[in-house]
């Protein structure tokens, strides 16, 4: 059978699927074909059928149990059907009105979308007969990275196979020529070493557990059900989008009695209106000229108005918040219901003036002239007590030169500027030595991620959360207390929905 396209090959479905960031828009499209032939009749699509399915299985994806059942068998059975019904129903989310302006990777009700994808299409992985996917999938998981002892030319995975003398289960076989450093399967560990490693030798060649691959790849899928997504979006007409939020109602239904129930951590992840709306009036007067409004200083509803006005902002969201406000008074009264933000202090006066400073989100701002005062922050002075005791894991490393990479001072200093005072702070750890060190400050300024420098770790991510006191009990939070420039946070709101902060 000829494996060309995912709407008459199962295998070339389950592998576009499985790797849509290796395929091109047309396979893509065609993978969304092979779904849509789920509910075509004699020619005829079955809409009325469709969209009903598009509900349950989004409105499903919204309870825990469902999601959680996917990791052990499949909710859906065809990936093309995943496919349309995942970006379908993330569609009806983001369109729905009282989240269409929110980005999205502020939409906690995409991530338990996105949690359901990512488990339905692990387990018809797991489960599919043919080993050949897997190999496949294994030539992304585990391939060198470009520089890493240069590209092995054969396959990276030669079986999957079962060796009892290792124990129970499958491995992957890879040649130790064809090995990376991610053949290396840990077993979990804790927050005093890393867990063993499961890998094994024998015969030239490496042999990894089927539970790495797998685990490894949900890791990949949470990217993959973004590429889809972006497919997706890019081929609706604007006639088929209307058509379908227009015509959807359960989803719309249950997004209104979350709002209605007051479960709005149900609906965004550290998101609303109002904080947005906050957040460009205080990007719209940092950027206006002195004479027209400040920071720090008492403002008029006018100057903060005539500052909105003036603002060209870059950003989808933004544009939409300075649009909404049409007279001064608007403003005035949007600024006042956020009274109580760390970032505004109103002065009551038969003409009310407005004390705008730098936005946090309710943390205690941090000033960082040197880089020892990153250590204010409790999470980095327990991180660095462990330093002091024990060898750092990569993730330190990285999360520690981010970390002062996106400072403001560092945005127009040198490379070598830059690595001579990391060199300094990390010379307080008795590990420390100058070359080994210089060499991982750059390994880690090489590593971008598709052209862009990383961000640093958030205090939701799971690696920082080995080092967190309690955010109940810390006044500081990562992004909302360091003075970290526009352009980080940009980039933060032009991400789709993650982790790895």
């Amino acid at each position: 059978m000829s494996r060309d396209t995912p709407t008459d090959d199962e295998y070339t479905a389950y592998r576009v699927a499985a790797l849509p960031h290796d395929e091109g828009e047309f396979q893509l499209t065609q993978l969304f074909e092979r779904g849509y032939d789920r509910w075509t009749v004699d020619g005829e699509q079955q809409t009325k059928k469709m969209l009903a399915d598009i509900e349950r299985f989004t409105t499903d994806a919204f309870a825990p149990s469902t999601r959680e059942e996917a990791v052990e068998r499949p909710y859906v059975d065809d990936p093309g059907v995943l496919a349309v019904l995942t970006t379908l129903g993330a569609v009806c989310i983001m369109d729905h009105p009282k989240l269409e302006d929110t980005p999205s990777r502020h939409l906690a009700l995409l991530g338990d979308l996105r949690e359901l994808y990512v488990n339905n299409i692990g387990s018809l992985v797991r489960e599919y007969e043919d080993w050949s996917l897997h190999q496949e999938i294994a030539e992304t998981l585990y391939a060198k990275d470009p520089g890493e002892d240069g590209v092995h030319p054969g396959r990276v995975c030669t079986d999957v196979t079962t060796r009892p003398e290792f124990g129970e289960g499958y491995y992957l076989e890879i040649p130790f020529v064809a090995a990376s450093r991610k053949c290396l399967a840990r077993a979990d560990g804790d927050e005093e070493q890393q867990g063993e490693i499961q890998a094994h030798v024998a015969d030239n060649n490496l042999y990894v557990p089927v539970s790495d691959f797998m685990a490894k790849y949900r890791e990949y899928a949470e990217d993959a059900f973004d590429r889809l997504l972006a497919v997706q979006e890019e081929s609706l007409t604007a006639e088929q989008r209307s058509w379908l939020t227009a015509n959807e109602s359960a989803i719309t239904d249950r997004i209104d009695r979350f709002f209605q129930a007051g479960q709005t951590h149900r609906v965004w992840e550290n998101w609303n209106r109002q904080k947005r709306d906050i957040r460009t009036i205080i990007n719209a007067v940092k950027a206006a000229d002195d004479d027209t409004a400040q920071l720090d200083e008492p403002q008029s509803a006018r100057a903060l108005y005539e500052a909105l006005k003036t603002y060209d902002s870059g950003q989808t969201w933004e544009q939409r918040a300075c649009d909404s406000f049409s007279t001064p008074r608007s403003v005035g009264n949007t600024v006042t219901a956020m009274g109580n933000h760390s970032s505004v202090s109103i002065e009551h006066k038969w003409e009310n003036r407005y004390t705008l400073t730098e936005y946090s989100d309710g943390a205690r701002p941090l000033h960082v002239d040197d880089l020892e005062d990153l250590f204010e922050l409790p999470c980095m002075a327990v991180m660095d007590e462990r330093l002091q005791e024990k060898q750092p894991v990569r993730k330190d490393l990285f999360n520690l030169v981010r970390l002062a990479w996106w400072l403001p001072q560092y945005r127009d200093a040198t490379t070598e500027e830059f690595i001579s005072d990391v060199k300094d702070l990390f010379s307080r750890w008795p590990w420390y030595d100058e070359d080994t060190t210089e060499y991982q400050i750059r390994y880690e300024l090489n590593n971008d991620i598709g052209g862009e420098i990383p961000l640093p770790m958030n205090c939701e991510n799971n690696d920082m959360q080995r080092y967190c006191i309690g955010c109940d009990q810390c006044p500081y939070s990562i992004y909302g207390s360091l003075p970290f420039p526009d352009e980080m946070y940009e980039q933060i709101d032009d991400q789709p929905s993650p982790s790895t902060n």
